[in-house]
């Protein structure tokens, strides 16, 4: 009996000795009051985190005046509620001692009261814990976070103060094309109802003459409509102006009423699907349609009747060419094929096609200003789509407009 007692005494003495190394190679300090008697043990790394000798006689008076001074009231306070009898008995303070000779240290101090079976707090004991590193890392990401605020704040003004730029770009550019369309046509006007009394009236006396006054007709029509043009192209805003439910089939019917003449005229043969209904600005995908079906009228083979065949599908996004990029993600998209028989391009010109001015083809062949499919391209993209095209030389073209759902 006496040697099972002299070896169980022996193993807690060895778990003593092993918890004391632990704490002392974490450097946690630990402490224990008996409220009974009034007693205090202090751990040497305890009175060594708050700046005291190891021979230092300590009591809670001694150690709250090692506390930092604007610390020590709310130290003294969270001692004062864990010893009260409505505490829950956990105590969690973290605090700054002062050092002398040093900067201060940041401490957390965590412990527990222990009770006796009526209530009445017996030992308040527990650990110290050096967390200095730990706050001075907190308070460099605070400063991170603080320089990082401050940056996207001087960003989001300078965002605000480029929208009010841009706004006022905008409104000078539409003040322009009201200018453009106003101003600038006025002239033109004249010249062509001069250039028709020259005509009517001196033709004989022309002579030869009359070519260089058909030219000059001609010049003039060809700025009117790209007066015009560009008078639509800047006129398409950023996104639609009355977005409401659409019905593409009407669209089309409407469309094709407008190009009456041009279909009987070159015997075109338009075939349309049944189209859907989408959420857009009617006006401008009316543009956009009526652009893409008189281009495959325009540029059909030369004796050839033009074949127009308007499709749809709906597809997912995972089935969207790589080479789209819609300006919105969605789940899903509305894909209009318009395909034609006509004169067919090289596809090494296809983001060329979709810029303002540019042409494939010279005017005395194929009249234009180079500006509808940019307005294609703007109308698409103001819906949150995307436009592309597919042919090849004298095989036609199939235009496909990816509109979201």
């Amino acid at each position: 009996m006496t040697g099972t007692a002299a070896l169980s005494i022996s193993e807690v003495a060895l778990e003593n000795e092993q918890l004391r190394l632990a704490l002392q190679a974490a450097q946690v300090g630990t402490w224990d009051y008996n409220m009974e008697t009034g007693q205090a043990e202090w751990s040497v790394i305890c009175k060594r985190l708050f700046g005291l000798p190891e021979d230092a006689s300590v009591t809670p008076a001694v150690l709250l005046e090692q506390v930092h001074p604007d610390d020590r009231e709310r130290v003294a306070h969270a001692n004062a509620r864990v010893l009260s009898p409505q505490s829950d008995g956990d105590h969690n303070v973290i605090f700054r001692t002062l050092r002398e000779g040093s900067a201060p240290r940041w401490v957390q101090a965590k412990g527990k009261t222990i009770l006796n079976d009526e209530g009445r707090i017996l030992r308040f004991n527990g650990v110290v814990i050096d967390v200095t590193e730990l706050k001075q890392a907190q308070e460099a990401l605070q400063q991170s976070a603080e320089v990082l605020e401050q940056r996207v704040a001087e960003r989001t003004q300078e965002l605000k103060e480029a929208n009010l730029q841009l706004k006022k770009s905008n409104e000078n550019l539409a003040e322009f094309a009201y200018i453009a369309s106003h101003d600038l046509q006025e002239p033109l006007r004249k010249i062509q109802s001069f250039g028709d009394i020259l005509r009517d009236q001196y033709e004989s006396q022309l002579g030869e003459g009359i070519m260089y006054l058909e030219r000059m007709q001609s010049a003039a029509r060809r700025m009117s409509t790209l007066i015009k043009d560009l008078l639509t192209f800047s006129r398409l805003s950023t996104r639609q102006e009355n977005t409401t439910t659409v019905s593409l089939t009407d669209i089309l019917s409407h469309v094709l009423h407008d190009l009456e003449l041009a279909i009987q005229e070159t015997g075109a043969e338009v075939t349309v699907e049944s189209l859907p209904s989408v959420k857009g600005d009617a006006s401008q995908l009316a543009q956009l349609f009526q652009n893409l079906v008189s281009n495959a009228i325009k540029f059909g083979h030369p004796g050839t009747k033009p074949v127009i065949e308007i499709r749809t599908e709906r597809i997912t996004a995972t089935d969207l060419p790589l080479t789209i990029r819609p300006v919105r993600a969605v789940a899903a998209y509305q894909r209009i094929d318009v395909s034609d028989n006509g004169i067919g391009f090289d596809e090494k010109y296809i983001e060329r096609i979709f810029q303002v001015f540019q042409r494939l083809h010279g005017t005395s062949k194929y009249a234009g200003t180079g500006i509808g499919l940019a307005i294609c391209e703007k109308v698409v993209v103001n819906h949150g789509g995307s436009i592309t095209a597919r042919s090849q030389p004298g095989k036609g073209t199939t235009f496909s407009v990816y509109l979201p759902l």
